[in-house]
């Protein structure tokens, strides 16, 4: 097993970034809330926001097609970190307008989703058989500390600070990516390495899709997307049915992260040596119980214990599920652009469920939604079968 420590460590830091954006998870949705909008209007705000993640196969196209100084990946690390900074700094600024506030997160995202792109394009570049597991787990357990650190501190500062300010703060987080990047000694791309065109990757990447079976792994990325309905209902069911505050919200945040730790060593040191396509069906179980334990939430002792269960099953799916992907994109020459891919394809499932899951909240209600969600999730059984190259 070859691991390239420089790149692990790049990783490690921009994830614990990442991760560290969450101070802002609890001041956004509250933020919106406290301007008048519904739950479906919240959900639809965040979901329309959330579009520069559908389009990661551009920055992944540029990235392998059109080097800066001969770099297919620091240059556009510095300028997308510098670009999540100025979406925060506009939320800050800007009036509380639907408009104006969709305008600026779709900037942060921007920022965030191509800096996670290249980020994962540098590391699929690297990664082998039986190494693109343990590359997954150093760079998802950095996003876990990150988070952790920012659940608990995301709800102090919203129940202390305005929202505004909270978002100025979130602005300076991007900036500490760059001292790594700085750092990281990428190789100068070989000119037959070097697509054409940006069009030539994305081209090669969709006939790989079509002539493979990365069509199907597209469909098991999709309904396993579907988990993310239940996510903004269950957090209002939570402030507004069950009346936890600011901090304690924050607080389940951070436990939920602590438990992704936790299924993080738990994954890396017992599944990490599983054949990836017994690993997926392992996910898919997993998700179904994780989706359905959101039922068992009254109070608040039932909320904190199920938010350590959910971060410790939640990432024995997601870890695999990208793990999957690195193995199955690795050797094309176009890993960025194919990778990408797939994940804008999750990136849209999440923000379609999310959607609807904000309009069938308000129809159905929050128990319905969530056995309707898994049952869904358990549709993924049947697509396994089909991903041979696992």
């Amino acid at each position: 097993m070859l691991v390239n420590w420089g790149v692990a460590r790049l990783a490690a830091v921009v994830y614990f970034v990442q991760g560290s954006l969450g101070i802002a998870g609890i001041a956004f949705p509250l933020y919106l809330r406290a301007q008048g909008f519904s739950i479906a209007r919240i959900t639809f705000i965040t979901s329309v926001s959330a579009a520069p993640w559908f389009l990661k196969i551009i920055y992944g196209a540029v990235s392998d097609a059109i080097p800066i100084g001969g770099l297919r990946r620091k240059p556009y690390l510095i300028i997308f970190s510098l670009c999540s900074c100025l979406g925060w700094i506009l939320l800050g600024l800007f009036k509380p307008q639907e408009t104006y506030i969709i305008f600026a997160m779709m900037v942060a995202n921007l920022g965030f989703a191509a800096t996670d792109v290249i980020t994962d394009g540098l590391v699929v570049e690297y990664s082998r058989s039986g190494s693109a597991q343990t590359y997954q787990s150093i760079s998802w357990g950095a996003r876990g500390l990150g988070s952790v650190l920012s659940g608990f501190t995301g709800g102090l500062l919203a129940a202390q600070m305005q929202a505004q300010h909270v978002f100025m703060l979130t602005a300076l987080l991007p900036l500490i990516s760059l001292s790594a990047v700085f750092s990281l000694r990428e190789k100068l791309a070989k000119r037959s390495e070097i697509p054409e065109n940006v069009i030539a990757p994305i081209i090669k990447s969709f006939r790989l899709i079509i002539q493979g079976e990365l069509k199907w792994f597209l469909v098991f990325l999709f309904i396993i997307s579907s988990s993310v309905a239940i996510g903004i209902p269950l957090f209002f069911y939570m402030r507004e049915t069950l009346l936890f505050d600011e901090v304690a919200l924050g607080l389940l945040n951070s436990v939920t992260w602590l438990g992704a730790i936790i299924g993080c060593f738990i994954f890396i040191n017992f599944f990490r040596k599983a054949p990836l396509r017994q690993a997926l069906y392992w996910a898919v179980g997993i998700g179904f119980l994780n989706i359905l334990l959101t039922l068992l939430i009254h109070n608040y002792l039932s909320a904190f214990i199920i938010s350590l269960l959910l971060g410790i099953l939640g990432y024995n799916v997601l870890l695999p599920l990208f793990s999957s992907a690195a193995k199955l994109v690795h050797g094309s020459r176009v890993e960025g652009s194919l990778y990408a891919i797939l994940m804008s394809l999750f990136n849209l499932g999440q923000a379609l469920a999310g959607f609807l899951g904000g309009l069938l909240y308000e129809r159905i209600g929050l128990q319905a939604l969530i056995v309707l969600t898994a049952f869904l999730s358990l549709s993924a059984f049947f697509v396994i079968p089909r991903l041979k190259r696992l």
